[in-house]
């Protein structure tokens, strides 16, 4: 009981910031940073220079000997989905860090989908992380925001990262109609450029990775033990000595260039958070930018 009365507690305070924020930061911006992503297919033409590679039916173009693209026709309204990796990784709060990653994350969706709700989108939700995995179907409204903040923070801990091919398979499966896809994780797993292409080629991607600032830099803290949340193997190490905190650095910083690296090749517009952050002006930036492209 108190555990869940603690859930509503936190719910109840991301909602308030989140319709505050949505309405006093984002009014309008969302719109013009995520309008026409909404789309149904229209008819096949043939390609011309400047077309978006990534639309191009290798089927078409293989059966005609010419190189044709598919065009797609704009809807009303879009559909967002909020996929929020709940992996035991997620459930980690350095002693900096007043939320977890994973309500760091609950506060990020929580503004998204009021943001949506006021535009009168649909927004889905998908918890990954810990089988069974957890699928709420898009739906508008403020209420299906509640659901989904409450959704996220009541997510059982304790499962492992799972591979991006797995996810993106199952996202393309239960979301048939094209959305905006934002994929929240630590993207602590191997990265798979194949299987983020495979997704953003269905659907627009925009990967949201949160990470803690002790994970990235660990401090010089002496003889500690550390636990893996997720395999739970035990390693011991002494973090006042300089080249084991660099060799951690290194291995960290190697890792999360090899994502950005994909996501970059394959034209993807990501965000890094740490939960330390205000990830408002990010979040500003990132609709600026779409608001450009937009309009070009």
């Amino acid at each position: 009981m108190d555990k869940l009365q603690d859930i509503m507690q936190k719910v109840r305070r991301i909602e308030i910031q989140a319709r505050r924020l949505t309405t006093e930061t984002f009014a309008g911006q969302y719109r013009s940073g995520f309008r026409g992503q909404g789309l149904d297919f229209h008819e096949y033409r043939e390609y011309t220079p400047g077309d978006e590679p990534r639309f191009i039916d290798w089927k078409v173009t293989a059966r005609t000997g010419v190189p044709y693209v598919r065009t797609f026709r704009e809807e009303r309204e879009q559909v967002l989905l909020l996929a929020v990796d709940t992996s035991a990784s997620m459930a980690y709060a350095g002693a900096q860090s007043e939320d977890t990653k994973l309500e760091y994350a609950a506060r990020l969706a929580a503004v998204l989908s009021y943001s949506a709700a006021l535009n009168g989108d649909k927004v889905g939700l998908l918890l990954y992380g810990c089988r069974p995995h957890f699928y709420l179907p898009p739906a508008k409204g403020m209420k299906q925001s509640r659901r989904i903040v409450r959704e996220i923070l009541s997510a059982p801990a304790g499962g492992a990262d799972e591979t991006t091919d797995d996810i993106a398979s199952e996202i393309n499966r239960t979301q048939r109609k094209r959305a905006l896809v934002f994929l929240i994780s630590d993207f602590l797993g191997a990265p798979d450029k194949e299987a983020v292409g495979k997704l953003h080629f269905r659907h627009e991607l925009v990967p949201v990775r949160v990470a803690d600032p002790t994970e990235l830099k660990l401090p010089a803290a002496g003889a500690v033990r550390f636990r893996d949340p997720e395999s739970g193997e035990l390693t011991e190490g002494d973090l006042n000595t300089p080249a084991l905190r660099e060799a951690h650095e290194r291995a960290v910083a190697a890792h999360r260039l090899a994502w950005s690296r994909d996501f970059s090749r394959l034209g993807i517009d990501a965000l890094d958070l740490l939960t330390t952050q205000d990830f408002i002006p990010a979040l500003r930036a990132l609709f600026a930018r779409r608001s450009r492209m937009f309009t070009r």
